[in-house]
């Protein structure tokens, strides 16, 4: 990677995270203009939460960077134009940490998610709305189900907005769909169920790796994964 590569360039994809009123949120967001003193952002869709952040504000910024991502804390510096909604300031960070993905230990356990595509590999889906629950998890990624058909939902290498609820936290991240299976008459175990009438309601699995994910996201899916485990030895 050369140095052009480690600095934020105008319409770069940004991952921002922050705290509102005490709780975690996300905003998937663009580079608009680039230049000390101020990063200046936009987000992809307009979100009254953001009326919500005053300047000083700590935020986290993960940038995409192929298989890696460069992440940096700042602070919040102002609301930009006409609307508070949309664009808006950061402090330039005063510096980046290039993170490389790696294997995650991974764990059975049902959580809520929703997602938005926000990249889609055909030219339908982008904007596209769902929810469902974990069959897994790891601080790379994760598998969940859609009680949905198959055709109605999302392909191999779209590109994802989640936000996975574990406990009183939530997760934001960005990710990649890898695969898409169809689970309807398929059990936990992976085998093929008998045929049934009626027929049973539709099922889709779907498996996702992080492609943007802050530290601390990755720090609260980690403890999650810890506490199911001396829970389940207990």
């Amino acid at each position: 990677m050369n140095e052009e590569d480690k600095s934020p360039a105008v319409h770069d994809q940004v991952l921002v995270e922050t705290e509102i009123d005490g709780k975690v949120v996300g905003f998937r967001a663009v580079v608009v203009n680039i230049g000390p003193p101020a990063l200046w952002l936009g987000l992809v869709r307009s979100d009254p939460r953001l009326e919500g952040l005053r300047p000083g504000d700590s935020v986290s910024l993960t940038i995409r960077r192929g298989t890696a991502a460069m992440i940096a804390r700042t602070a919040f510096a102002g609301h930009l134009g006409s609307t508070q909604a949309r664009l808006f300031s950061v402090d330039w960070p005063e510096g980046y940490r290039l993170v490389q993905r790696r294997e995650h230990l991974r764990l059975d356990t049902e959580a809520p998610v929703k997602y938005v595509v926000v990249s889609q590999s055909e030219t339908r889906g982008f904007g596209d709305e769902g929810s469902g629950s974990t069959r897994n998890i790891s601080a790379g990624g994760l598998l969940f189900q859609v009680k949905v058909p198959i055709r109605d939902t999302v392909s191999g290498g779209d590109a994802l907005e989640l936000q996975l609820q574990l406990g009183q936290d939530v997760v934001v991240a960005e990710a990649d769909v890898i695969r898409v299976e169809d689970a309807t008459d398929v059990g936990p175990d992976g085998r093929p169920l008998p045929p049934v009438k009626p027929a049973r309601p539709p099922r889709t699995l779907i498996a996702v790796r992080f492609a943007a994910i802050s530290d601390g996201a990755q720090d609260r899916i980690v403890r999650h994964i810890f506490s199911l485990q001396r829970m389940r030895r207990g």
